[in-house]
């Protein structure tokens, strides 16, 4: 007869989960502080788990003896958290139902480490791959949904710089007045947040057809008064910004891109004044156009993007009469997850450059990535660099766009 057969298995032979290499006990608690308003655990369910598991050792939770355990009675635990133990009560039956602990008393209710009865975080510690893939996808929709509030921001802008110059032009005709009705219907900046993903997309797509909208009236309407629109002159000069102090450091060189040949759409993009009726508005007099997109051309620009930012062009357009700067700043930002930029980095460049210079550098770095023989391992960390560069006064986007007209000419 073997030994086995005659001694039974000790506790410590039994398998039991254990927390994946890297990761302690507090890095458990700092994942579950995340995902628990998921799994429907409250804020105060979540200090009395934090409470009972800080009564666990930490070795524990990698196998060292016997399984993590709090031992404590919820008079003890009601005693350290300053509550009720009624609440406490609530609080344990909450966490066994999200499957954060495990419950195992006497028959009175009474727990003791000499019986082997308590709370137990085993459970806790078998769902972590559960829990790190919800915690991802939990990221990734706050990722999308600082995405959309940051394009409805430029929708937003747009829009109101266009309205403006509509008043300017034709006054507060019945078209113009139904588009700032409309507009004024949209939520707050600050109700963005409270919004949920599907909602948010759902009106960050109707700003954007709103916004389409009165570009392309404003487009029809200065096109009808035969002033060519190159040539436009703003009701409102805009002298808060020097293009040629970032875009390049020659000030001919915008003349020296090379003729693409044109997208079979109207490319040119409507001047004017800037956001809405408010005076405080006026400061922002150009936000729906591009100084550098009117000197070298919707056309051209679009030939000079990847084709993966054409595709997004080319949705922008499918519900517009013409290519303007508000379908590049779009198309831009919805390139920006393909190319695993995070959204801080967009930010960044538009508080240091501006929308429209952040939004070439993000064209340019687009473009870069793909050519296979330009080898950039982070996108992110490039476009970082370019406003770097841009602070330091040696960024030159037009000496880059240069640059990629000549490699699509050698290339055709």
């Amino acid at each position: 007869m073997h030994v086995a057969e005659i001694f039974p298995a000790s506790r410590h032979q039994v398998t039991r989960p254990i927390l994946p290499k890297g990761m302690e006990r507090d890095g458990l608690v700092a994942l579950i502080d995340v995902i628990a308003p998921l799994i429907g655990v409250g804020a105060a369910a979540m200090a009395t788990f934090r409470t009972m598991i800080a009564m666990t050792r930490p070795s524990a939770f990698k196998g060292a003896g016997e399984p993590p355990c709090c031992y404590l009675s919820q008079i003890e635990i009601a005693r350290k958290r300053a509550v009720a133990p009624s609440r406490i009560r609530r609080h344990e039956a909450e966490l066994v139902s999200a499957g954060l602990i495990r419950k195992c008393t006497m028959a009175n209710g009474a727990r003791s480490g000499h019986s082997g009865c308590g709370i137990f975080f085993d459970v806790v510690i078998a769902r972590v791959q559960e829990f790190r893939e919800l915690k991802e996808r939990l990221e990734a929709d706050r990722k999308a949904h600082g995405r959309l509030r940051g394009m409805r921001s430029s929708h937003k802008r747009h829009l109101k710089s266009a309205l403006l110059e509509l008043v300017e032009t034709c006054g507060e005709a019945d078209e113009v007045q139904a588009i700032f009705e409309a507009f004024a219907q949209w939520p707050s900046a600050q109700a963005l947040h409270r919004m949920s993903l599907d909602d948010l997309a759902a009106h960050e797509a109707e700003a954007n057809d709103l916004c389409g909208a009165a570009l392309d009236l404003l487009h029809d309407l200065l096109k009808s008064s035969a002033r060519p629109l190159e040539n436009e002159r703003s009701h409102i000069q805009d002298t808060t910004q020097d293009f040629n102090t970032v875009l390049c450091n020659d000030e001919g060189e915008a003349q020296n891109l090379p003729p693409a040949t044109p997208v079979e759409r109207r490319d040119a993009t409507p001047h004017g004044a800037a956001c809405c009726i408010e005076n405080k508005d006026r400061a922002q007099s150009s936000a729906h156009k591009s100084k550098l997109m009117q000197q070298i051309g919707g056309a051209r620009l679009y030939h000079l993007c990847s084709e993966d930012m054409q595709v997004w062009v080319n949705i922008a357009l499918q519900k517009r009469s013409g290519l303007d700067f508000h379908s590049f700043v779009i198309a831009a930002q919805k390139r920006l997850p393909e190319l695993g930029i995070h959204p801080s980095a967009w930010r960044e460049a538009v508080e240091s450059l501006g929308e429209q210079n952040a939004t070439f550098c993000v064209l340019i770095t687009d473009a870069k990535v793909a050519d296979p023989e330009i080898p950039i391992l982070s996108p992110g960390g490039y476009l970082r660099g370019m406003v770097r560069a841009a602070r330091t006064g040696s960024l030159n986007i037009i000496g880059s766009l240069i640059g990629l007209t000549e490699r699509n000419r050698c290339r055709a």
